[in-house]
């Protein structure tokens, strides 16, 4: 209704100015006063106009560089603007606010020397661009937002707003042209260093680094590109005429799960979390490269689990999930009161976490008398490595538990690497 009555009292005042103008020259007569209301009468005719002009007709499209991205990338946004008329437009003002999820910065792995300081990265972002269509009946606008952060993000409104050459008049109008693109979390080169998994006879130890074991002959098949020249069995390519390499059997207790805490109850600390799932994905990914047998499980108000197959074969699937996974208000320690019993004797449990307390300890000790090989990433601020947190890890290694603490400097290294040993 204000908006109704702000036209209206403009376009009394336009009329006015041009009643003086007509008045002025009656009076005065001359070539000038004239020449002054002639001159006046389009641009005042035009002003008139434009406050209902039909924008609201106008055609919007929104096109995205990318739809899947990884974190610290950038995007370009294309809008493009059809219209029927060549009516004049002196300029056009495009306005976006950009979603919650887009108001914070990710340069990439640098973040993580300010894994301590969480406000820094923090970014009002919005878009403010201004053109000169002129006649054209078609036209595009571009931006770029960059330093992306993980997350699936939503473009909805557009507002464009035209107006007079003097400011004096303006039309607007709120468009909905809405996409989507997702942000995963980026992947880093990473190796798995693990110390002593049974074989299938003895129980000797051996140390695993970033390969499988292949002492075992089970079999021979045909060549696949990639595989080493010392696997090939040169009998049997001699008796069968084509290369033929060995097959290996695999470690019987080589199975890996991998369990995520999404969990916030202490504090929430961005940084901390976007470290905490970028291990994750970067764990899974080498470990799914190498044909490792992976499930991945996260705890938070809602259990949710991806099996081998679904991390060796639908892995997009697993990069949508850890790209909208938040800190939820549980507690990982409450969620695993007791070992799940689907998961076999001798499987390797690695836990990456995010905070650690005595409760939690007692939980994992628990799951440690189940036989079970258990790995802790322990992702924390290297100025919050108190005694206290000392404690808590001096605690697991003496029920034999394995515990990496991640801080800024192994998370600032080229490589990242899991050291899956006491």
């Amino acid at each position: 209704m204000k908006r109704i009555i702000r036209k209206i009292v403009r376009e009394l005042q336009l009329l006015l100015l041009l009643g003086i103008l007509f008045v002025f020259a009656m009076f005065q007569g001359g070539f000038v006063s004239w020449f002054l209301f002639y001159s006046m009468l389009p641009i005042i005719l035009y002003m008139l106009f434009i406050p209902f002009y039909p924008i609201h007709n106008w055609k919007i499209d929104r096109t995205l560089s990318d739809r899947y991205l990884e974190t610290g990338s950038e995007i370009e946004v294309t809008i493009t603007i059809k219209r029927k008329s060549r009516f004049p437009i002196f300029y056009l003002v495009l306005e976006e606010l950009l979603p919650e999820t887009l108001q914070f910065q990710d340069i990439g792995k640098k973040k993580y020397q300010y894994l301590s300081d969480q406000p820094s990265f923090n970014r009002k972002r919005y878009v403010k661009k201004v053109i000169y269509p002129g006649f054209q009946k078609e036209f595009a606008i571009s931006y770029r937002i960059e330093h992306l952060p993980r997350g699936n993000h939503q473009l909805s409104d557009i507002s464009l707003k035209m107006g007079d050459p003097f400011g004096f008049v303006e039309c607007n109008h709120r468009f909905y042209a809405a996409k989507e693109f997702f942000v995963y979390p980026a992947i880093q080169d990473l190796k798995w260093k693990q110390q002593s998994l049974s074989l299938e006879e003895g129980s000797t130890s051996s140390h695993i680094h970033d390969e499988k074991l292949t002492n075992v002959v089970s079999g021979v098949r045909e060549y696949i590109p990639g595989d080493r020249f010392s696997w090939i069995d040169w009998k049997t390519t001699a008796r069968k005429n084509t290369v033929m390499t060995k097959e290996f059997e695999q470690e019987k207790d080589s199975s890996i799960v991998v369990i995520l805490d999404v969990g916030g109850l202490q504090h929430s600390q961005r940084l901390v979390f976007e470290a905490v799932v970028e291990w994750t994905a970067s764990v899974l990914q080498s470990l799914r490269k190498k044909d490792q047998s992976i499930s991945f499980y996260t705890f938070g108000k809602s259990e949710r689990f991806f099996s081998n197959q679904q991390l060796q074969f639908q892995f997009p699937a697993v990069q949508n999930y850890l790209s909208t996974v938040k800190q939820e208000h549980v507690s990982l320690a409450e969620r695993i009161t007791i070992p799940m019993k689907e998961l076999s004797r001798g499987s390797v449990i690695l836990f990456v976490i995010h905070q650690l307390d005595e409760l939690l300890v007692e939980r994992l000790s628990n799951w440690k008398k189940q036989d079970y090989t258990l790995v802790v990433c322990y992702v924390i601020p290297e100025k919050q490595l108190d005694d206290k947190e000392e404690q808590y890890i001096r605690a697991l290694r003496l029920k034999s538990i394995s515990v990496q603490t991640v801080t800024e400097k192994q998370l600032m290294q080229e490589q990242w690497e899991v050291q899956a040993s006491r």
